[in-house]
């Protein structure tokens, strides 16, 4: 009897996609290869709205389920075995793979692509069910079983495993358009860049920072948060733009109560100058209603004026105990948390502005002569690419223990 082991890819919104549903599942298979290198497989192939993993050492399926849970789009991926589609060998291949395993309760949970096969997905269940309870005597739970045996009959051939990940779901990584997202080396505005990676956008990072009259820590805490996000988005750039001269030039000509409303305002102009560059046509921001004083809804509004694009708020509703939740999900919190000076940590008024008056704003923004301080940032940035080298090298460890 030849068995060979593969893993199976369920993905996940690709399959409410109509004509163009084969562009988005090539660039998840794409996508899969890359997260992939430097473990062994044979091929990646599409057949039947299911991706097949092949040639793959089942030995170190630990090695892939922590690269494959970092791959929008997947739904949930399973180790595997396959075998003819012949009902006994189904039964002792499912009863081998339980064999090492201490367990309390089972389920079976059958697919059939392969209608050809005699049985129905529900008659494979309760045959197979039977045959595992007569092995192992222990009891079938349909509800938060101990063990899911998942069967699934495709083109002929069967495929069983109980091993299974599941991914955040989503759309591939680059089968949006661009967006620039404004991140910082807090909790919120990593949290909100991957929730739109999750979407499929292909961003692009601007971090503003006050070096040098700020330490430059929180310059390395983006690197390093952006490269667990690498992770998912497989390769990205980062602008790194010295914001301090404008920072002194409005505190110097506006009133402190306006100080962070104005330098939200810069960011948002400067960022908005990259997406030119880049054809972006938005903007990404962490922000969280009503979370800091510069989040109220009147503040948003006077801020957002600044902006000649959308600017895209993935957390605008959420609270910070979700926020935070995700993170550590994701892997970016325990970084996010270590000590650090943004931007605007040392220029924080005592009374800041919440209900700003869009008007007296821009009318005194108008007063300030920025001449080509501006676009002086934008040529004093550095920009870092983190690409998938590195991520490979410093990041393949951080998450091996996430899971649902």
């Amino acid at each position: 009897m030849k068995q060979d082991h593969c893993i199976l890819i369920h993905y996940h919104e690709i399959a409410l996609k109509g004509k163009n549903r084969s562009w988005f599942e090539r660039q998840l298979i794409r996508n899969i290869e890359l997260q992939l290198t430097g473990l062994s497989y044979s091929k990646v192939h599409l057949t039947a709205a299911r991706i097949f993993c092949f040639g793959i050492d089942e030995s170190k399926w630990n090695d892939y389920a922590s690269r494959l849970k970092r791959v929008m789009g997947i739904k949930h991926a399973i180790l595997v075995t396959q075998v003819d589609s012949d009902l006994d060998i189904i039964q002792n291949v499912a009863a081998n793979q339980l064999k090492q395993l201490d367990f309390s309760s089972f389920r079976v949970s059958a697919r059939r692509q392969y209608k050809e096969f005699y049985l129905s997905s529900q008659e494979i269940n309760e045959t197979v069910g039977q045959y595992l309870q007569s092995v192992y005597l222990k009891p079938v739970k349909l509800k938060k079983a101990e063990i899911n045996v998942v069967i699934e009959l495709v083109k002929g051939m069967a495929y069983i495993g109980h091993k299974r990940i599941h991914g955040f779901g989503g759309l591939p990584v680059k089968t949006g358009e661009r967006a620039v997202s404004m991140i910082s080396s807090g909790i919120d505005s990593p949290v909100a860049s991957f929730e739109m990676l999750k979407r499929g956008v292909d961003l692009t990072y601007v971090h503003f920072h006050s070096s040098p009259v700020t330490s430059r820590q929180s310059i390395q805490n983006v690197e390093d948060i952006l490269t667990v996000l690498s992770g998912y988005q497989i390769r990205c750039q980062v602008y790194m733009v010295p914001l301090l001269k404008i920072q002194q030039k409005i505190m110097s000509e506006s009133p402190n109560k306006l100080w962070i409303i104005l330098f939200r305002r810069a960011m948002i102009r400067l960022a908005s100058m990259i997406a030119d560059e880049i054809d972006a046509p938005a903007l990404v921001s962490g922000e969280s209603v009503g979370q800091v004083a510069s989040q109220t809804l009147s503040n948003i509004r006077a801020t957002s004026d600044a902006a000649d694009r959308p600017i895209i708020r993935p957390l605008g509703g959420s609270n910070k105990e979700d926020i935070v939740r995700l993170a550590e999900k994701i892997g970016t919190y325990e970084i996010s948390i270590e000590p650090y000076d943004d931007c605007c940590s040392f220029f924080v008024p005592i009374h800041p502005e919440t209900k700003a008056d869009l008007k007296s704003v821009k009318k005194i923004e108008n007063q300030i002569d920025f001449g080509k301080m501006f676009s002086k940032a934008l040529d004093d940035s550095d920009i870092i690419e983190i690409d998938y080298p590195d991520y490979i090298k410093r990041s393949v460890e951080k998450l091996e223990n996430i899971d649902d």
